[in-house]
């Protein structure tokens, strides 16, 4: 190949490097200096507020929203993390694989004893002294403000997610349609208008919620049953979360976002492709995704689009190989 050719072709590539990397928010109206810090898959984010949140994942994983940027914080594991919750900004939890949970006290993060070794996916706590996880084989374990203990469960079943309304009201999700229900007694078990996989629970109020899953299904809780509903997605869907009963947001494999009006529920445009892992709303104009490889994308109401970030490390590599393969070229041509 001639050596001008090369040079032309290796630019051509840098440039479009170049545009598909280089932070959107930067080419937008509204001001967004935050970067993605890690390029591990990102589980499960939240938000305390507008200027605090955590995101954990892979690797034992913890990044911290500080209002302004997303930095990476001490971890007190590898192992990989599956979900958090925080009550507050000096009280929160993490659960992970092979029973790990950690405990956020306003200052470091640290493991907790585990009543359990089987992998937790999903944590939710009702206040800081009351708190549920669960996990694969129907794992139910409580917290009772000292100590982490197994509970009773009607199934063994894997259990996705745990979404709590109040004490004595709560829902879990699972394998083969699986659905619980907490009576402030006990978890029994709900009739499912499914046998899907169901992956996530968002309750808007006590009389209305939504659980997702693989396939892109979606089921509705009216306050009385659990239903069908008419989904536009095919791809997994991942997680799920209400502003209102009437707004709302889920999201899942291949970029796949969608957006509940009240009505309906409708594909949204996505920045990325990843597969995103876990939405948080702080409210119907601020929100949250993360996902595969460290993605994070910030929903801006003002901007009326979900706006990425991409890890700083992968476009350093990219811009670096573009850059080399550029120079190269136009040594290989003076010679």
């Amino acid at each position: 190949m001639p050596p001008n050719l090369i040079l032309k072709i290796s630019l051509v590539l840098s440039l479009i490097l170049l545009f598909i990397y280089f932070p959107v928010a930067h080419a937008t109206t509204v001001s967004l200096d935050w970067a993605s810090p890690t390029i591990s898959n990102l589980s499960s984010v939240f938000m305390v507020n507008g200027t605090e949140g955590w995101a954990v994942g892979a690797h034992g994983t913890i990044i911290r929203w500080n209002g302004t940027n997303w930095n990476t914080f001490s971890s007190p594991t590898f192992t990989q993390l599956n979900s958090v919750y925080m009550t507050n900004s000096t009280s929160g939890w993490a659960v992970g694989n092979y029973g790990l949970i950690i405990r956020w006290n306003g200052t470091s993060w640290s493991v907790a004893t585990s009543p359990t070794t089987y992998s937790l996916d999903s944590v939710f706590m009702v206040g800081k002294n009351d708190g549920w996880a669960v996990g694969p084989y129907g794992t139910i374990i409580r917290y009772n403000g000292t100590a982490w203990n197994t509970f009773t469960s009607p199934t063994s079943e894997m259990l996705s997610a745990i979404y709590m309304t109040s004490a004595t009201n709560g829902w879990i999700v699972g394998n083969n349609g699986i659905i619980l229900r907490w009576d402030g007694t006990h978890w029994n078990t709900i009739p499912s208008p499914t046998t899907t996989l169901l992956n996530f629970v968002n309750m808007a109020s006590s009389s209305s919620g939504w659980a997702v899953g693989i396939n892109g299904v979606i089921i509705h809780w009216d306050g009385s049953h659990w239903n069908t509903f008419a989904s536009p997605a095919t791809e997994y869907l991942l997680s799920v979360d209400m502003v209102t009963s009437t707004n709302g947001w889920a999201v899942g494999g291949y970029g796949t976002i969608l957006h509940w009006n009240g009505t309906s529920w409708n594909n949204a445009t996505s920045p990325i492709r990843a597969y995103f892992y876990s939405v948080y709303m702080i409210n119907a104009t601020d929100g949250w995704a993360v996902g595969e490889g460290g993605a994070i994308i910030r929903w801006v109401g003002a901007a009326g689009e979900w706006i990425p970030e991409f890890p700083a490390t992968r476009l350093i590599l990219l811009v670096a190989t573009a850059t080399t393969v550029s120079v190269l070229a136009f040594r290989r041509k003076r010679r």
